[in-house]
This record gives structure tokens, C-alpha cells and sequence, in this order.
């Protein structure tokens, strides 16, 4: 299932493998001889076997070392770009034509927009992400010799496995490196999506699997078997529905779109391990977007896992008022204090002097209202939890956080030798964030560092490209989002550029890299910059030349500089313009656009 209508890929998909592989014909010009063995292995040798590894882009890379082996190895070239280019929704189908008809207009060719691939270009049936973008070398690579390996096989073994998907997938999978391509899991989809989940990442199969592990009843070794055996039985749990990992009621159950780069892991099975965990990097990077959608997926996972999956399907409002109720946000600042948060001397209604439970003790007598048994988790969010002194905020609860379920008695007594006491439930996670500008992580107590695992959360031009679009349709800006995706593109290159000479540059350092949300208003001015009724048909954030338009020099002058200016304001004059122009340079004229 998709989001829209994918008949026209499937279609493309299988003359991809009636022409190509069961023939050595072409996927877009009719009568040619194309994927022929002679003709993938001059490729192969112009363009895998002598990688550039150059600076410059794929394209300008690709063109010299494809152009000079002639007109039947471009043709291919572009060919292979259209297999690569038929599932991903994250480009646009006006990029995906852009970049096929300019291979093919290496000679004289183009990709007309009757053309079956043309038509599938207009949608995707899901999202290979960023990475899929910048890897597009080696997954070219790979489907070059997937391709040869096909042709190895006799007429006879290539229907065989044609018609068989598990033989076809013990095909792809037996190529070299192939558990690191998505386009191995988009080819077995694109040919077999009966067989095969719609799903291009290996670590989002095995977090369904993980999820819905208690639904197989006979586990297989192969983890897309297991996947179909879900499948199978949720559309016995949920029948006469279309059920897709993707969409709700599936998706709330394993999927965290706020989980970010390679380094992360799986934020889930952090928190579920140490029960408390703290998001950090630069300011921008949505942490606390992060931590809410933390909170929310720690609440779901356990609501499956106690529920099992029949009634955790039926108990969807439930669990909606359960998100609802059990996430705490406390927003730290430098005046919360020991006082507030565990207790406090107050003065009583007859004068006297008394201790008062703080927000800690409340919050837990709350929770505990209900039995155990009968309850969800609760996830308390501490908002910048550096902008307080966090070791005297936490006082007793240092030893708690590792001591769950043990209880301790407060020193001191109230007046009618009352004490207090605190424990802190299995059942209450926590989630810091804290911003690296304010304090150094070195800085941390090391006695509550122990007590927290700690996740970094840096720029992602994942997150921006998809934060963009979806502001970009919201304020209806006249143009269609696959229209400016490939300048957005360009501008999260040169972010990802202008943190990189951040974090390496003596007078900053990793702390002040500049997150993603500092990056969106350039949405805004590019819909001022094109007004009500658009007529440019490209360049609408870069010139030809390379240059920032004035969209990017606006977020630059009036976000980025400020903001860089305030980092270096020790600096001498001369010392901090030198830098701001020396970043100013790598982000408004990036040198390689994809």
C-alpha cells in the first residue's frame, strides 16, 4: 500500500524485469539491446571498477566516466538511474526526470514524458531518506552487478527464479556488500511486492519484527519470511482494512521518525534499558520534539507488549488519553531548585515552619494512585535540564534513579516528627535535553553522568528536507515541492558543509554547530522571493553561477550571522569578521551540489 496511486511503478517494475533481466532489451527505448552482459561490464569497468572519488558531484563524476564508453553504455547509465530513481518517494518526480534526461542528453537522448518511467516517476512508494541520495554511487554499483550475476544465470534458471521470490532474494542477497544497499530491499519489493513489505531499511524490518515478534508462530532465519508471517496475521487480527507499517494503526506501534543519525541506535531500547536518558547537541536540533516523541513510543511499546496485539489495536483511544495524561514536561530554568522539585520548607497555615513534597513526590503519589498492574508507563521530560544546577535539583534521587522501587526517608522531620519519603517507580522513565552551548557535558557531575545514557543529537538534513516540505505545503506556495526539492537539497549539502568547517574550526568547535530549525525560515523567504504567482521554472535558491539567492542570503544575514556573531563575541573585530566571512563563503557558495 501507498499513499497514492503506484500502479504505474509496479507496471514500470515489471518491464524492468521482462525486458532487462528475462531479455537484454531497454527499459525506456524500444528495440534497443541494452542489458546485455558485453554492455554491463564495459560499465562496470568505466564506472565501479574506477570509482572517482573526487570532491565533485555524482553527476559530474558519472558523465566522465560513462560519456566516453558511447552511446549504448549512457543509454544504460540512464537506465540504471531510472531502476534506481522507481521506488523512493523522498525526490520528487521532477528531479528524478532532471537527472535521467540529462545522462540521456549526453547523447542527444531524453526520457519523453509519455514514457511508462516517466509517468512512474510522479510518485514513490516510500522513503529512501537522505542517505539513499548520497550513497547513489554504490547502489548504482550494486544493481550493475546484481545485473551481471543475473546474466550469468541460463534462460531456464533465470525464469525459475523470476517466479520465485525467495530464490530471487537469495540472488540479491548473495551479492557482495548487498546487506548494506535500500536498493536491495526496493528491488525485492519493486518484483515481488506480494512477498516483500514496502519497507527499504534493514533496521526498520527488524524493529517491526520486534514489535510484533509475539504474532509468528514459527520464526524463520530469513527476516522478510518473518515479515509475512506478520503480515498474515494482523490482517487476521484487522480484517477488511489496508494494513501498511507506515500508516496508523502499525506505525505508532514501532516507528520513531524523530530518530536521527547512525550513531543514535535505537533511542527505544536505550530508555527501556537504563529508564533514563538525556538528548544533547547544539541548540536548534529538536530535541524536545525528540523527547516527546520518545515519551510517546516508550508509552506504545509498553502498551503492546502488556496488551498483546488484538487488544492493543482495540484499545487505540485509550492509549491516545494514556500518551495524553502520562508525559510530563518540566521546563528547567537557572531559579528551579533541591525545593521544587523533591521538597521544600514552607510556612504553615498556624505559622510554623513545615516541609512540603515537590513536584517529584506529587508526580509519583499521582502515578501510584493506580496499582501497577493496571497502568501504562509515565515519561517525565527535563526540558534544558542544564540551565539549572541539576546535581543540587536532584538531591536524594541520584541513588533513585539506579535504586527503582526502593524507598528512602528524607532527612529531617516536620514538627509532628512526620518524615518523608521517596521512591521512584520502575514505571517512570525520564528524558532530559540540554543544549551543548550552556554547559559542557564535562561539566556534568560524573555521578549523575553514570545514572544517564546519553544520545547526541546533531544537525540532520533528513530532518530539514522533511521539516521543509511539509512548511513548504503548508503556506501553499504555488509550487509543486518537487520543483525546489533539489535546491533544498543543495542548501542541506551546505549546512551539512558549514557544520562540518564548525566543528572543526579552533575558534568554536562542535557545541555551536547550527541545528535545522534555524534553516526553515528560508521557506518563508523563498515564497516572498517567487510572490503569489511563481514563474521561475529553477535556480530559486542558488544562481547559475553557484550563488545564494536572496532567500539564503536572507536566513544567513538575519539568523546565521547573528547567531555566530554571539558565539565568537570574545573575539577582536578583526579575528571574528575573518571567520563569519570564512563560513559566510561555504554556505551561500556551496561547491557541490548533488
Amino acid at each position: 500500500y501507498s499513499e497514492h496511486d503506484t500502479s504505474k511503478i509496479y507496471e514500470a517494475a515489471q518491464t524492468f524485469r521482462d525486458n532487462c533481466l528475462l531479455r537484454d532489451g531497454s527499459l525506456v527505448f524500444e528495440g534497443a539491446a541494452l542489458w546485455q552482459t558485453d554492455l554491463l561490464e564495459r560499465i562496470h569497468k568505466a564506472f565501479v571498477a574506477t570509482p572517482d572519488e573526487g570532491d565533485r558531484s555524482f553527476i559530474d563524476k558519472f558523465r566522465d566516466q560513462v560519456k566516453p564508453a558511447g552511446q549504448d553504455v549512457v543509454r544504460l547509465a540512464g537506465e540504471l538511474l531510472c531502476v534506481y530513481f522507481l521506488f523512493p518517494s523522498s525526490v520528487g518526480g521532477f528531479r528524478k526526470r532532471q537527472v535521467v534526461n540529462e545522462v540521456f542528453g549526453w547523447v542527444g537522448d531524453s526520457l519523453p514524458d509519455t514514457n511508462l518511467v516517466s509517468k512512474a516517476f510522479e510518485r514513490g512508494i516510500g522513503s529512501g531518506g537522505q542517505g539513499y541520495n548520497t550513497r547513489r554511487p554504490f547502489e548504482i554499483a550494486f544493481l550493475i552487478e546484481f545485473a551481471i550475476a543475473w546474466k550469468k544465470l541460463t534462460p531456464a534458471e533465470q525464469q525459475e527464479i523470476a517466479a520465485d521470490p525467495w530464490r530471487f532474494q537469495a540472488l540479491v542477497e548473495g551479492i557482495d556488500d548487498a546487506e548494506s544497499k535500500q536498493l536491495r530491499h526496493m528491488l525485492l519489493h519493486l518484483l515481488f511486492p506480494d512477498s516483500f513489505e514496502r519497507i527499504a531499511s534493514g533496521n526498520h524490518k527488524r524493529r517491526v519484527i520486534a514489535a510484533f515478534s509475539g504474532l509468528i508462530t514459527d520464526e524463520s532465519d530469513n527476516e522478510d519470511q518473518n515479515l509475512l508471517a506478520i503480515r498474515r496475521a494482523l490482517e487476521a487480527l484487522l480484517p477488511k482494512r489496508d494494513l501498511d507499517f507506515y500508516w496508523a494503526p502499525l506505525e505508532a506501534a514501532w516507528y520513531d521518525n524523530s530518530e536521527g543519525g547512525p550513531a543514535e541506535g535505537a533511542p527505544l531500547e536505550v530508555i527501556q534499558h537504563k529508564k533514563q536518558i538525556v538528548l544533547f547537541g547544539p541548540p536548534g536540533t529538536g530535541k524536545t520534539f525528540r523527547a516527546k516523541r520518545l515519551a510517546d513510543r516508550v508509552i506504545r511499546s509498553a502498551a503492546l507488549s502488556k496488551m498483546g496485539p488484538a487488544l492493543y489495536f482495540q484499545s487505540q483511544t485509550d492509549i491516545e488519553v494514556a500518551i495524553k495524561n502520562n508525559v510530563h514536561r518540566l521546563q528547567l530554568h537557572p531559579s528551579y531548585s533541591y525545593e521544587d522539585f523533591v521538597r521544600g520548607l514552607h510556612i504553615s497555615d498556624t505559622g510554623a515552619t513545615e516541609y512540603r513534597a515537590g513536584y517529584l513526590p506529587r508526580l509519583i503519589e499521582d502515578i501510584e494512585r493506580q496499582p501497577r498492574e493496571n497502568r501504562l508507563p509515565h515519561v517525565l521530560i527535563l526540558d534544558e535540564m542544564n540551565r539549572t544546577d541539576l546535581s543540587r535539583m536532584l538531591g536524594e534521587c541520584f541513588s533513585l534513579l539506579e535504586d527503582r522501587n526502593q524507598t528512602i526517608e528524607l532527612p529531617a522531620r516536620n514538627g509532628n516528627g512526620e518524615t518523608l519519603k521517596l521512591r521512584i517507580p520502575d514505571d517512570l522513565f525520564v528524558i532530559g535535553t540540554m543544549n551543548l552551548i550552556d554547559q559542557s557535558i564535562e561539566q556534568i557531575d560524573f555521578a549523575l553522568r553514570r545514572r544517564f545514557l546519553w544520545l547526541l543529537c546533531p544537525f540532520d538534513a533528513d530532518a530539514l528536507l522533511g521539516a521543509a516540505e511539509a512548511k513548504w505545503n503548508d503556506l501553499k506556495c504555488g509550487l509543486a515541492w518537487d520543483r525546489v526539492e533539489a535546491d533544498f537539497r543543495r542548501l542541506a549539502g551546505a549546512a551539512t558543509a558549514l557544520n562540518r568547517e564548525i566543528h572543526d574550526s579552533p575558534l568554536l568547535g562542535s557545541q555551536y554547530e547550527i541545528g535545522h530549525t534555524y534553516l526553515l525560515d528560508v521557506v518563508v523567504f523563498l515564497r516572498n522571493f517567487l510572490g503569489l504567482r511563481p514563474t521561475r521554472k529553477q535556480n530559486y535558491l542558488w544562481n547559475k553561477k553557484g550563488d545564494a539567492l536572496d532567500p539564503v542570503t536572507q536566513v544567513w544575514n538575519l539568523s546565521l550571522r547573528p547567531l555566530l556573531e554571539q558565539y565568537l563575541a570574545g573575539l577582536d573585530a578583526n579575528s571574528r569578521n575573518a571567520e563569519l566571512e570564512r563560513l559566510a563563503k561555504v554556505l551561500l557558495k556551496p561547491t557541490v551540489v548533488e
